[in-house]
């Protein structure tokens, strides 16, 4: 017979910590409880399963807890509860999942023990089970694309980027397929993960998708079209000995100058003080290209160092987006990234823009270019130039562009 699982409830709450131990112990889980940290020692925790803890604690918070069970040989998983509110549970699960723990999710008080158990239903067991297939599938992957590279198939897609104002199209951004070759499908970040492993393959990639995004300007451009195309190059490859040449010669290769190619550097670019970094981006802007600042918004405290870079626009991260559909504080990041962006004279995307309220409050904050699935999802390049065709102008409502784009 398997034995049940230990779960340790650690809530200064009494009559919580009772009413969800009963009703735990009836769906035939072993459970010990506590009301303060002091009372427990490091075994009791070691040897549970799973670690149900509140962030409110006498003496020593949940925060407070998280390098005791860091230090553990064997920590339990962690889900956190608090009447607190959901930003410091994410706090919370942030800090537990950097320091190596095993966080099975959040839940804010009062519990459903319906949402409790759907969080707790995959033992540990089965937790790493998961872990070891993904690192499998990460060397298959690796395995998959270096194949993919060597055969120049790499999937590319855009997303088309349009005026906030009058959503008339300014560009698109280059992103990689789901599908790769050889191994089915597969998200975009994972493949750039296994890439990363080898920073060979890494520029590889990084070139390939280039060099797709600059055949696509050169196409639309020779349609009538203007706009400018938007890649992600990591800072690693920029750092190349020769990498600014390369990427000046592979751009023009396709029939367009770098005026027309904006590279997307993410917020790491901040945090890079080094000489060979800024002469890298000093000599991208020399020949001519745009940089922008990928995903503002994720880490924010090397912010005011934008002024130090020659960026030309940033790119307010989709989850903020999504965030301030809920909450009033990711709001009011977007219109101080988007004054602060505009008072250094750049120009300010926003991401993850899928409805018409995103829509409506993203020219509330003063962003000036937009892209997410409102206006359109990524595609393959000739969808592109197939949807350039019939793209309203620019004084149509926002029905007539939908009724083009979906």
């Amino acid at each position: 017979m398997q034995q049940a699982q230990t779960v340790f409830i650690l809530d200064d709450d009494a009559d919580f910590r009772d009413g969800l131990a009963e009703a735990l112990g009836a769906e035939g889980y072993a459970v010990r409880e506590a009301g303060d940290a002091r009372e427990i020692d490091a075994a009791a925790l070691g040897s549970s399963d799973l670690l149900l803890l509140d962030l409110a604690l006498p003496a020593t918070d949940g925060f407070g807890m998280l390098a005791t069970l860091s230090r553990l040989p064997k920590p339990p998983g962690i889900i956190f509860i608090s009447g607190n509110g959901e930003a410091l549970l994410r706090v919370a699960r942030d800090l537990a999942r950097a320091s190596g723990l095993d966080v099975l999710g959040f839940l804010e008080k009062p519990v459903e023990l319906a949402d409790l158990l759907e969080l707790m239903r995959r033992p540990a067991q089965e937790r790493a089970a998961s872990r070891k297939e993904a690192h499998h599938s990460a060397a298959r992957i690796r395995r998959a694309l270096k194949e993919v590279l060597a055969g120049r198939k790499l999937s590319v897609m855009f997303q088309p980027l349009v005026d906030a104002k009058n959503l008339s199209f300014v560009g698109a951004e280059a992103l990689l397929g789901n599908e790769l070759a050889g191994f089915g499908t597969v998200r975009p970040p994972d493949i750039i993960a296994a890439a990363q492993e080898t920073p060979e393959m890494l520029i590889e990639l990084s070139y390939q998708v280039l060099e797709a995004a600059a055949r696509l300007c050169a196409d639309w451009t020779a349609a009538g079209w203007d706009g400018q195309v938007s890649v992600n190059m990591p800072l690693d490859v920029l750092l190349g000995a020769d990498a600014v040449p390369e990427i000046v010669a592979l751009v023009r290769r396709q029939g367009i100058e770098p005026q027309k190619v904006i590279l997307e550097l993410t917020e790491d670019a901040l945090y890079d003080h080094s000489n060979e970094a800024l002469a890298a981006l000093a000599r991208l802007r020399l020949a001519g290209f745009g940089l922008a600042l990928d995903d503002v918004g994720q880490r924010q405290s090397g912010l005011m160092q934008l002024a130090n870079l020659p960026v030309t626009e940033i790119k307010i991260d989709l989850e903020l987006m999504r965030h301030a559909r809920e909450w009033v504080k990711p709001r009011s990041i977007i219109a101080s990234l988007s004054a602060l962006g505009h008072q250094l004279g750049l120009k300010v995307v926003a991401e993850g823009v899928e409805t018409a309220e995103d829509l409506a409050r993203a020219r509330r904050k003063g962003v000036d270019y937009i892209q997410g699935y409102l206006i359109s999802p990524k595609r393959p390049a000739e969808d592109i130039m197939a949807m350039l065709g019939s793209l309203p102008s620019a004084t149509s409502s926002l029905a007539e562009v939908q009724r083009v784009t979906v």
